[in-house]
């Protein structure tokens, strides 16, 4: 059997590396061969996050790449779709992989229909993309119960598949009793925003007991009263960052791009065995049992007092810490998942549905 995965990045991108470079092991064992081709180069992350924009001749020569190997797609057994082959263009591609009868398994970890539901003037048809792509899908992967709701609007061949994490690669920490909390954060450029919304529940919680603000990924916001320290995300460091954190935090906007997050920063923190208070959006709600393994926190007032709960006490943090690491494991971890992605793959090889109409609702 022959895989053909089509990514969306490298292995630099956190998608593309949870959600199938890692599992790339389990298919090995199988004997399942496979070529992994990615929409974009390592490089491009680097430069989207600092603020430079990619050239023409760029994005002319990563089309031409993808197109090179759609080319080649009917000597695969099955073709892994990692979100949609071209961002913002028609789904034609989607289409010559059904009309030529190539099964396809489409991986949806993010609520991507939400760029093209208001798609207006010549982008009209986009409006029904992401419908017609799920509707042709051999099999549909959903990263979280939200998406997978959505992805049965469509198709009659979803698996719920959630992000997991290598739990032997992320392990538990040693338990920290340092007086001044590290609350942590890690996460991109573009969703430090997020951490920004919960500046002054941050501000309020260092009046009442001091804690440490660490960031990785980001620059870090300015508070007051509190000491931050950023740096930049790294493979080779990314677990020693987890271990420097005493409480997790992974603030969410109320919106439906929010409800579509499959909250991997959260179950880095839990498997790293770090307390952590996250919004209930996205899988966080469907993870956390609610106070034991970890604490969800809607409001500034909820917030503040999760934040404070944990801050305050070493014992607080040690138990719930051992509670998320032990969920993690039980539930989101790569050793429980990555025999299903295996089984995955050779189900949809064998697999040629008939596409389903789309209609709006």
């Amino acid at each position: 059997m022959r895989v053909l995965f089509l990514t969306k990045y490298t292995a630099t991108g956190p998608s593309s590396r949870y959600r199938v470079i890692q599992f790339l092991p389990f298919l090995d064992a199988r004997g399942i061969a496979y070529d992994v081709h990615s929409l974009h180069d390592e490089h491009y992350l680097a430069q989207r996050y600092a603020g430079r924009s990619t050239t023409p001749w760029y994005l002319a020569r990563r089309v031409g790449a993808r197109l090179a190997s759609l080319l080649r797609a009917r000597a695969y057994d099955v073709v892994f779709i990692q979100k949609e082959l071209f961002p913002h263009a028609l789904d034609l591609p989607e289409l010559a992989l059904s009309l030529a009868g190539v099964p396809t398994i489409v991986d949806l970890d993010d609520a991507i229909h939400l760029f093209y539901e208001n798609a207006s003037g010549w982008k009209r048809p986009l409006r029904d993309k992401i419908p017609r792509v799920l509707s042709r899908a051999s099999l549909v992967l959903a990263g979280n119960r939200y998406l997978e709701e959505y992805a049965r609007r469509f198709s009659d061949n979803v698996q719920f598949f959630p992000t997991v994490v290598d739990t032997d690669r992320v392990s538990a920490g040693e338990p920290r009793t340092a007086a001044t909390p590290v609350v942590g954060w890690m996460g991109t450029p573009e969703t430090v925003r997020y951490l920004h919304d919960v500046v002054p529940v941050l501000e309020d919680v260092a009046a009442q007991t001091p804690i440490d603000l660490f960031v990785v990924g980001a620059e870090a916001p300015t508070l007051r009263g509190v000491r931050t320290q950023a740096k930049r995300w790294s493979e080779a460091e990314e677990v020693a960052d987890l271990h420097h954190m005493d409480i997790g935090v992974m603030p969410l906007a109320d919106d439906e791009w929010s409800r579509g997050k499959c909250s991997l920063k959260l179950l880095q923190y839990m498997s790293a065995g770090v307390a952590s208070v996250s919004s209930p959006r996205g899988s966080a709600g469907e993870i956390v049992r609610n106070g034991e393994n970890a604490i969800l926190a809607d409001t500034p007032t909820e917030w503040r007092e999760g934040l404070i709960a944990l801050a305050g006490s070493v014992d607080v943090r040690r138990k719930m810490a051992e509670k998320a690491r032990a969920r993690v494991v039980a539930d989101y971890s790569l050793h429980a998942w990555g025999p299903r992605f295996a089984d995955a793959i050779e189900h949809a090889a064998g697999s040629r549905p008939r596409a389903r109409s789309v209609t709006r609702a």
